[in-house]
């Protein structure tokens, strides 16, 4: 239990002599991302502490009424109880003053938790209010352009953990790019049954309202932006292929429901010379995406591992109603050779990310990087260090930099689709020039 770690009162505790700097963090929700969150700091909170650091979960917010009363017991923070139906919903800033107790100058760490819609309030009413505070998001993902102004204006208070920086796979990429190797082309494959089943049914789903693309693919996005921001390599313009009725856009009045009728899109990254990436996208599943993408003169997902020996269960996580793969193929030159890598980029139960050299047909070593800690926890450590040192954000693989670059791309190449797309509704469209102006 966390609680066994933390100190429950104000003062400073003492390690080996020495004072410790003490870190009120507060989580906003325990759903499945707050519970892994939890589970991560624990993780974490040993090391943390023979470095001198002491993290004190001070507060744990939730909205389910089952679940407030066994949150104590559970975390050792205090619950407090969000009533999200109540007509006029008491502000978060307000909560985090009482019944919490933070002041406006007070530094803590937030991790945000809570569905994406309500993100970029919380984030505002955090950085707004408490000005030395670090607001984590869980994933925080705005769905107009009006979103980036908050992020220009707070972004040095703002970290999100949704790029992968810390995923062992990208951690294996990023150190062979310190070293001699460099890319020259990134193509990621994302495919997601799941994705097509909430599109399916949105109104039973409570995530991101501007479709698959800032739901999915921004993570592909941001991560391509940092393996290219670590070759020094930044712009690049964006263009859709394979994009009718696209699975971005919200469904058509008039139609049956199947908004990703195509089931395949092609985005293409034309950046500097030799760093071109490509993304492809499906939320159909697994099962019939190669037959889509052979029938277009695409790749085949399947027959490029299995040429290189890779079966299926090292690299599709399947299970009852998801079918989901996450793959990138790398190519670059290493000491003047020419390299390819495959790389998953699942991390789940059972489910190991890994990365081959398709030349020497072999599994590049990642057991440095493995370890007890979940990518998540290395996350969270790194966010804590970066507010107890008070490190410049801006300069960070999770800063708002990253989150800004990745939103505007989603949101250029959302635009360049809304044109491609023969069902989108006059409303929509309206909404977005109006918002692009």
């Amino acid at each position: 239990m966390l609680a066994s770690y933390l100190v429950a009162d104000n003062s400073k505790p003492e390690l080996d002599g020495h004072r410790m700097h003490k870190l009120n963090i507060v989580f906003l929700g325990f759903g499945r991302m707050g519970r892994a969150a939890f589970v991560s700091l624990n993780q974490i909170t040993d090391r943390l502490r023979q470095e001198g650091i002491d993290p004190y979960l001070r507060a744990v917010f939730e909205a389910d009424e089952n679940l407030i009363s066994i949150l104590p017991d559970l975390t050792g923070a205090k619950a407090v109880f969000v009533d999200t139906r109540a007509a006029r919903p008491v502000a978060l800033s307000d909560l985090l003053h009482q019944p919490v107790g933070l002041r406006a100058d007070d530094e803590f760490l937030i991790y945000d938790a809570t569905p994406s819609t309500c993100h970029l309030e919380n984030l505002v009413a955090v950085c707004e209010h408490f000005p030395q505070a670090i607001y984590l998001g869980e994933k925080p993902l705005f769905t107009r352009r009006s979103g980036l102004i908050a992020l220009n204006h707070f972004g040095e208070q703002i970290l999100c953990d949704f790029v992968d920086s810390q995923n062992q796979a990208v951690l294996k990429l990023l150190a062979m790019q310190r070293g001699s190797f460099r890319i020259e082309r990134l193509r990621f494959w994302r495919l997601n049954s799941s994705g097509l089943q909430k599109l399916l049914a949105p109104q039973d789903r409570r995530g991101i309202e501007g479709g698959a693309l800032l739901d999915k693919g921004i993570h592909d996005i941001a991560l391509a932006a940092i393996l290219m921001r670590n070759q020094q390599i930044t712009g690049a313009s964006w263009t859709v292929r394979e994009a009718t009725n696209l699975a971005f856009m919200p469904p058509a009045p008039d139609s049956d429901g199947l908004t990703d009728a195509a089931g395949y899109a092609r985005i293409e990254s034309l950046g500097p010379p030799r760093a071109n990436a490509e993304f492809h996208y499906s939320w159909i599943g697994v099962e019939r995406f190669d037959d889509l993408s052979t029938s277009i003169g695409q790749p085949s997902l399947r027959a490029l591992l299995n040429r290189h020996g890779l079966e299926e269960p090292s690299w599709l996580w399947r299970t009852p109603g998801e079918e989901e793969a996450r793959i990138a193929l790398v190519e670059g030159t290493e000491a003047g050779r020419d390299t390819r890598l495959v790389v998953n980029l699942l991390s789940r139960p059972g489910i190991q990310p890994f990365v081959f050299h398709a030349e020497r047909e072999e599994f590049l070593d990642l057991s440095f990087y493995r370890s007890s800690e979940s990518p998540l926890a290395r996350v969270l450590n790194l966010a804590i260090h970066n507010c107890v040192n008070r490190l410049p954000l801006s300069c960070s693989p999770l800063g708002a930099a990253i989150i800004a670059q990745a939103h505007q791309a989603c949101f250029d190449i959302r635009d360049q689709a809304l044109v491609q797309q023969p069902h989108a509704t006059s409303d929509w469209m309206q909404s977005e020039c109006i918002l692009n102006v």
